[in-house]
């Protein structure tokens, strides 16, 4: 365990222990799987909340929201089929920490227009409806057409579940020009050097990466084996992968990646500093950005105290 993700840890239970989660109990359950996907061991962490308290993971206003929008778009919770409780009961799930700062804001063009701007430092003019939900200025779980776009076919894909799926997305506006705003959230994420290299991967990617506007080619010359294929370059890839395609379909001019990652964690920072960034040809379109710095713009807005509240104790302070 890193510093950062035990010093998290350790903000988590204090907040559990104060009774934040009121009368949440803790001790779920994690299971184990080998590599052929087979249950192996269950573990009961303090760290995590039962699977009949685990909506207590969430910001209370946003919920019952919350579930009723992954139900309605077919998006899959974190480990939902692993574990079979959703949303989880893991106190340092990014998924959670993403919807807790975000989905409060869903419907509220103005606050994402505010924090867009902020980050982007671009001036939008405005953001604009979401590309796949019926309503709405922010999806989670963004993903479209991925089969057909980046040839991820496997049987059962969908949003949140074997496609490349970007934390939360946004479309904004700037003079006539539409353009992508993809966020990929982080919280105490840590990854081994692992090659995820395989010739289904390459038969997906390796193309795109040869052709991409945004990709540069490993200074080898090979793709297998390379940056592009270890976490996190191989998860910002695909990203960038997808939102090039859904560009050249025309339905966006540009994109500005938003990669939101807490101060704290400097390993994952650091790795993406070093490791992907020097990959990319136009690295001003992306930017590592603090949660707490992303949401800044939303302070004194009366509209937000409770969240911002809710935030400041459970992530901030």
């Amino acid at each position: 365990m890193t510093k950062y993700k035990d010093q998290e840890t350790k903000r988590q239970l204090k907040c559990y222990y104060s009774r934040f989660f009121k009368e949440a109990k803790n001790s779920g359950h994690w299971n184990f799987y080998d590599d052929f996907g087979n249950f192996t061991k269950r573990v009961h962490l303090n760290y995590i909340l039962r699977p009949e308290d685990s909506l207590s993971n969430l910001f209370q206003p946003i919920s019952w929201l919350a579930l009723d929008y992954f139900k309605r778009y077919d998006i899959a919770w974190w480990r939902e089929d692993e574990d079979r409780y959703f949303p989880t009961g893991h106190l340092l799930s990014s998924q959670i920490h993403c919807l807790n700062h975000l989905f409060a804001l869903r419907k509220d063009k103005d606050a994402i227009l505010s924090i867009v701007n902020h980050a982007t430092k671009m001036e939008f003019d405005e953001v604009l409806s979401s590309l796949i939900d019926d309503d709405g200025y922010l999806s989670f779980e963004f993903a479209y057409k991925n089969d057909d776009l980046i040839g991820e076919n496997d049987i059962g894909a969908h949003r949140g579940y074997m496609w490349t799926s970007i934390d939360a997305m946004v479309l904004a506006r700037k003079g006539n020009e539409t353009w992508l705003i993809p966020i990929e959230w982080k919280y105490t994420e840590t990854y081994e050097k692992e090659d995820k290299t395989c010739q289904k991967r390459l038969d997906r990617y390796e193309g795109l990466i040869k052709e991409s506007d945004q990709l540069k080619m490993p200074k080898n010359g090979r793709i297998p084996n390379s940056i592009y294929f270890q976490e996190p370059s191989y998860e910002l890839m695909r990203q960038t992968l997808l939102c090039e395609q859904i560009k050249h379909k025309g339905l966006a001019k540009n994109f500005f990646h938003l990669n939101v990652i807490p101060k704290g964690n400097s390993g994952l920072r650091e790795a993406v500093e070093k490791e992907y960034i020097p990959m990319l040809k136009d690295s001003s379109k992306f930017i590592i950005i603090d949660p707490q710095d992303l949401l800044s713009p939303l302070k004194g807005n009366d509209d937000y105290k409770e969240l911002m509240e809710y935030l400041g104790t459970r992530y901030w302070k």
